[in-house]
């Protein structure tokens, strides 16, 4: 399993992504910042100089992109390129690209979503669609790619999963999701699977407010955290947290912020040593409660390695304070 310390490495990037996170992973002393716990968006689809003397300024080591920044495959390569000169060869690009309604780049082939590889039930094709979604993003300097889904679509009123989901059987889920995994880390590109530990049971969207999940810790057992379970021992080279509260696992905080849900299951429960990210902290479900700056705290001390922090500079700002 790969842990902190070699993520991405297994991905065999031609670019030297990060060995590591600053968990006491780096190769050399040197004094932490800010943006080492930190991946942001940028505010336009070019790098101006404000954006590098902010991005500098901080430290940070990860960049996230959308549609709105990427205009074709030539302009996104001399952008990647551009955040490569300026933050250094090991800087983390990446991007979600899950298929189906989920795409930031229209200019490569259309991926089939999760829903519809569940349909077919066949590993093999799943893990070939992995493959060519990986070569693609790769063919544009992207090394990360949150993708794919692990949420067990096991509620039809969900407003925000549907066909992003392989299924609502917790092995096909995990049999088709760590099959499109090993195919995207073939293709050179590490994925991150979401949303930890488990989005498919819910009526609210987290964007826009904070959702619950009232399971016994037997039930979300044999559902929402199987494929997540099955994930860590593949070696799954990232985990995205969950803006959700289950009160049977932590009564207080929304898992992005429970140390025993970071911790207690994903860390020593399941043993898993790779890197853990938070989904965007721009969310409703995090920012109207906690805002930018606790929650960034609150998330590290629970676990997790590297904080989502997309939105307006003041945002990023607030987490990096």
């Amino acid at each position: 399993m790969p842990s902190r310390r070699t993520f991405l490495r297994s991905a065999a990037l031609s670019t030297a992504a990060v060995a590591a996170f600053p968990r006491g992973a780096w190769s050399a002393p040197r004094t932490l910042r800010p943006g080492d716990f930190m991946m942001v968006d940028l505010p336009s689809a070019d790098l101006t100089a404000d954006s590098v003397a902010f991005l500098r300024e901080v430290g940070v080591r990860g960049v996230c992109l959308f549609q709105r920044h990427i205009q074709s495959e030539a302009q996104t390569r001399g952008l990647v390129e551009s955040l490569r000169a300026a933050l250094g060869p090991d800087v983390l690009v990446a991007i979600d690209q899950e298929g189906g309604g989920v795409l930031r780049t229209r200019t490569l082939p259309f991926a089939p979503s999760a829903m519809s590889l569940g349909a077919s039930n066949d590993p093999a094709l799943a893990e070939s669609v992995g493959a060519a979604v990986g070569r693609g993003l790769r063919t544009m300097g992207f090394n990360w790619n949150f993708a794919p889904v692990l949420d067990v679509n096991n509620n039809p009123a969900n407003p925000v999963i549907g066909d992003r989901s392989f299924g609502s059987d917790p092995a096909l889920v995990e049999r088709l999701g760590t099959a499109w995994m090993r195919g995207l880390s073939a293709a050179g590109v590490a994925g991150c699977v979401k949303h930890f530990p488990g989005h498919g049971d819910t009526q609210v969207n987290s964007h826009l407010g904070l959702p619950v999940v009232e399971k016994t810790l037997t039930t979300l057992d044999a559902l929402e955290l199987a494929p997540f379970r099955a994930a860590a021992r593949a070696g799954a080279p990232a985990f995205m947290t969950a803006h959700i509260v289950f009160p049977s696992l932590d009564p207080e905080h929304p898992a992005t912020l429970s140390r025993p849900i970071l911790t207690g299951i994903l860390r020593e429960r399941f043993g898993y040593e790779g890197v853990i990210t938070t989904d965007s902290m721009g969310m409703q479900a995090i920012s109207d409660r906690y805002g930018r700056g606790d929650a960034a705290r609150m998330t590290l001390a629970a676990g997790a390695d590297l904080v989502l922090a997309l939105g307006n500079r003041e945002a990023q700002v607030a987490t990096a304070e």
